[in-house]
């Protein structure tokens, strides 16, 4: 079968290789799936550039996938051949840009009939990261202020979307020349990220003391330039990574800083959050389904193509989703 590899750490994606290597053959508890779509993350280029030690080379780059199971592993309850699923991978082992792949059957979605193999593989890494971080760890309310880094990029995308559909206030930000595409998501108001007036604007938007809840994508330098931004026992979440707290005095914000990390419930073999995967991702389908999410597909792409592509998201040329149809 034909799969985009990974042959040696490298800075740049252009190093990838795509190459015929052998089907995978399911285990206990694993269905192999005929994969019709995937979709590119940031994480994948980042792990281009530094192979996991779990990796043996050639290694099957690729975490997020949709199409229909092929074989079906020893011990496999609930699955059967012919059955349309999405799901996110566990990065340590060999992914999905690939025309087969493997998946543990405990952390499958069901794709609705009406939904294309295209928008299900644009949601589980980032729509999942968003919906963790603003569901399960800040518990989010109606009613509440929402304040979202990276607004017109994947994670911040869904969370715009999830947050508005919730019933929050939506305080975007973004890039100037972004703004009409994160307001077409659901934010109510849009601020230029590179405000020298940043945190007067915000306090001036939430009764002078700052959002409830901080959905951050990429750290600052000092953690005290986002938490300036939430109130007093708010919530901030961070995606990658935690931030520098360094210089942060303690008993001034009381913040309650959260990690989302979807592949740590891999590596730490945490199945309960494992299995919420696809509690998680069954929702987010089913929203994409009745037309209240937009998946968000700026650029579809073939496999060949994914190299390339993933090296403009590195460079940040791309907003939303990038999506790779292979079948």
């Amino acid at each position: 079968m034909r799969a985009v590899t990974v042959v040696q750490p490298s800075a740049d994606p252009r190093d990838l290789v795509v190459q015929d290597v052998p089907k995978p053959e399911p285990g206990p508890r694993q269905v192999r799936v005929r994969v019709h779509a995937v979709s590119l993350n940031p994480v994948d280029w980042k792990l281009t550039e530094s192979a996991h030690p779990r990796w043996q080379v050639p290694h099957v780059l690729g975490l997020d996938a949709a199409g229909v199971i092929d074989a079906v592993g020893a011990e496999v309850t609930g699955w059967q051949q012919g059955q349309r699923v999405a799901w996110h991978g566990d990065l340590s082992r060999p992914g999905v840009f690939a025309e087969y792949a493997l998946a543990d059957d405990h952390v499958l979605a069901t794709v609705p009939d009406d939904l294309s193999y295209e928008a299900a593989a644009a949601l589980p890494c980032a729509g999942m990261t968003a919906y963790q971080g603003l569901f399960r760890k800040a518990r989010l309310e109606a009613g509440q202020t929402v304040l979202v880094q990276g607004a017109s990029g994947g994670v911040g995308g869904f969370a715009v979307q999830l947050a508005k559909r919730a019933g929050a206030n939506v305080i975007a930000l973004s890039s100037p020349a972004k703004t009409d595409r994160v307001r077409h998501l659901g934010a109510d108001e849009v601020l230029d990220y590179h405000a020298p007036d940043l945190k007067a604007r915000v306090r001036a938007l939430t009764g002078g003391y700052g959002a409830d809840v901080m959905l951050e994508v990429a750290k600052p330098a000092d953690a005290r330039s986002s938490l300036e931004l939430v109130h007093y026992n708010g919530h901030l979440i961070c995606i990658d990574p935690l931030p520098n707290m360094q210089n942060v005095p303690a008993y001034t914000y009381a913040v309650s800083i959260h990690e989302v990390a979807l592949g740590g419930a891999y590596l730490a073999g945490y199945v309960p959050t494992q299995r919420d995967f696809a509690v998680m991702l069954a929702d987010l389908l089913g929203r994409v389904s009745s037309g209240e999410l937009d998946p968000m597909i700026e650029h579809r792409v073939g496999l060949d193509e994914i190299p390339g592509y993933l090296r403009r998201l590195r460079q940040g040329e791309l907003a939303g989703k990038t999506v790779a149809t292979l079948v």
